[in-house]
């Protein structure tokens, strides 16, 4: 299957229902974190983000009109089917309102604050990683840092709006759903194709690893 990434980064992948299984069979974050239904703030630590019990707190407090955005409304697919003026805005107001507050917080990265906001909104919310953010910076914005974050975004929901992407997940999130592989939203799906497709290619340079089933 064709995936893409940020647009100019196009990849493929002969079998992601296979590698999707096998990260889920070999990894630990889905035992332990994709599959809780109802997730809470403090379950962002089983995601490998570390937070002491303090800047939980803090976050928490940071958090308590999150409910109240818009674009917590929305499902992907409906998130997505929105014109893109709507979807900008809604992104601007989750930057302004919540991770700009995040990011105040000592110890909270934009990453972290991604990571957080996915384990509370799994549907609609993606894990924005460093690895992601360096080659966003590599190939698409080389001034890009963390205030930046509505470009970012605006950008990553632009690649699900790719037909091969959004083909492709469908057909991988069906997939998921007939063997109970519970807790896997589309967003997840994608971010473990692009963090699978990402390390694979620092491999290959550092090591010269033949990794013939991603390229």
């Amino acid at each position: 299957m064709e995936f893409h990434l940020f647009s100019k980064i196009r990849f493929e992948i002969p079998e992601p229902v296979t590698l999707i299984e096998c990260y889920c069979y070999q990894s630990d974050f889905y035992s332990k974190y994709d599959v809780i239904e109802n997730r809470t703030i403090e379950d962002v630590n089983k995601i490998g983000a570390r937070l002491k019990h303090s800047t939980i707190l803090e976050c928490k407090k940071a958090l308590e009109d999150a409910g109240k955005l818009a674009l917590f409304q929305y499902n992907l697919d409906g998130f997505l089917g929105l014109k893109e003026k709507s979807r900008e805005e809604l992104i601007k107001e989750l930057n302004n309102n919540i991770i700009k507050n995040l990011l105040k917080i000592k110890g909270i990265s934009f990453s972290t604050s991604t990571k957080i906001l996915h384990t509370i909104y799994p549907e609609i919310i993606p894990m924005i990683d460093n690895p992601l953010q360096q080659k966003y910076k590599e190939f698409i914005n080389p001034t890009w840092d963390k205030t930046q974050g509505v470009q970012i975004l605006i950008d990553f929901y632009n690649n699900l709006l790719i037909e091969s992407n959004r083909k492709n997940l469908d057909i991988i999130s069906d997939h998921c759903k007939r063997i109970n592989l519970t807790g896997l939203r589309k967003i997840r799906i994608f971010d473990i194709i692009w963090w699978s497709y990402l390390k694979a290619e620092r491999l290959k340079e550092s090591r010269g690893i033949n990794w013939n089933s991603i390229f």
